[in-house]
């Protein structure tokens, strides 16, 4: 049976899902929704309007919105977050499935994040959801999505679980740039100035921005990289719903070069103030300076580096103490000959083409509002395969028990 699937937003994680789910036969029709004339006009020269509509609408105009989702099967968030609820809603009533690339509203606030609110607010909604039959998957990008399907896999591979750890390895390996934002700009800036929040023994516990730094040795061909500890949404979600308990939980991220430093020097100056000054009779907020002398993640593309993540899960299995890993990467280069974007936007976008695949074809069973380590990870890496990405699995005994 043809179904119709609506795209809000398609710059660059919009592209990977139009282009991911343009060839299957069962899609009839796909609706893309952008404010931007330059990104509905690349839809249009790349693949014509043949099976794709082309709508400039402003996404928070949920009015024109509802007029397009007639009989619309899965709406795919591909932009802002901020937008979430009010879809999540809008999809409720129009009884659409749902995908976002992340869950919950202005998730970055000036010294902290709304990450535990936004998994409370979800699971207000989760019973209508599951009265409808309807699914809706938060957070299906690369991390948070193949972050918590790799942990998910693992876990199911241990007996006991005593630790997750993700660490991301997206480089930009370009001296011409002291910070390359592979995503959003303000994103990247707001949260690496909120405290480090990982999981330890049923606490979620803080650490200053960017004070706790490690060297880390990624698989070829990324090699050796410095990791900062951050929060992130899986240190919420993979606590409360993998099928398992975990001792600790902890999320960690590559900066390249000297962006770290430049960051936390930008914060101590109070550069990253939100806050509106005076300078010379005009009011401008320093944040959004920084901001803008930043170059787009659109214009990063076609560049030296990779887009990567790997999943550790340490614990016991058949009285073996193991480490397990799964990594996969793509370098912004392969992306952008596939698809003409950097290898982020590729990682980030293929997840949601790949989970709006499997609730189109009617292949996942369980319906509500799901985060991504609820889905069956097999099935899902799977999937992943058909795409041509490296998926490396390591298996490391560290300890064995023996019986007195």
């Amino acid at each position: 049976m043809s179904q119709k699937v609506m795209v809000v937003g398609v710059g660059g994680v919009g592209q990977v899902v139009v282009s991911a789910l343009h060839p299957e036969e069962f899609v009839e029709e796909i609706i893309a929704i952008d404010v931007s004339d330059k990104n509905l006009k690349h839809l249009q020269n790349k693949f014509g309007e043949g099976k794709i509509s082309l709508h400039k609408v402003d996404a928070r105009d949920t009015s024109q919105l509802s007029r397009l989702m007639k009989n619309v099967d899965i709406l795919v968030n591909a932009a802002h977050y901020s937008l979430n609820l009010e879809l999540i809603d809008l999809c409720l009533r129009h009884g659409c499935n749902y995908i976002s690339l992340t869950g919950g509203e202005e998730l970055w606030i000036e010294r902290g994040s709304r990450f535990k609110e936004m998994v409370e607010r979800h699971l207000m909604r989760d019973s209508e959801w599951r009265k409808n039959g309807l699914i809706g998957v938060l957070g299906l990008g690369e991390d948070p999505g193949l972050s918590n399907i790799f942990a998910r896999f693992l876990v199911e591979k241990l007996d006991e679980v005593d630790e997750v750890v993700i660490r991301d390895a997206d480089t930009v390996e370009d001296d011409r740039f002291i910070i390359a934002p592979l995503w959003s700009r303000e994103e990247l800036l707001m949260s690496s100035i909120a405290p480090a929040i990982y999981y330890e023994d049923g606490v979620y516990k803080r650490a200053e921005p960017l004070s706790i730094c490690q060297e880390y040795s990624f698989p070829d061909p990324i090699g050796v990289k410095k990791i900062y500890l951050k929060e992130h949404p899986e240190v919420w979600t993979l606590s409360v719903f993998l099928p398992k308990k975990v001792k600790k939980i902890s999320f960690w991220y590559n900066y390249d070069g000297a962006s770290a430093d430049v960051i936390k020097a930008l914060w101590k100056m109070n550069l990253l103030s939100r806050e509106k000054i005076n300078v010379k009779g005009v009011q401008v907020s320093p944040f959004d300076v920084v901001v803008e002398v930043l170059p787009s993640p659109i214009d990063l593309v076609n560049i030296p580096g990779y887009a990567g993540i790997e999943v550790e899960a340490k614990g016991r299995k058949n009285n073996v103490y193991l480490s397990q890993k799964i990594f996969t990467y793509i370098s912004h280069r392969e992306a952008y000959n596939r698809i003409g974007v950097n290898g982020t936007s590729y990682l980030v976008g293929l997840p949601a083409a790949i989970g709006a695949r499997l609730i189109l074809r009617k292949e996942l069973k369980d319906v509500g509002l799901l985060f991504p380590e609820q889905l069956p990870p097999t099935i899902f890496i799977k999937e992943l395969t058909k795409y041509d990405l490296p998926l490396i699995f390591e298996e490391r005994r560290i300890m064995e028990f023996k019986e007195l």
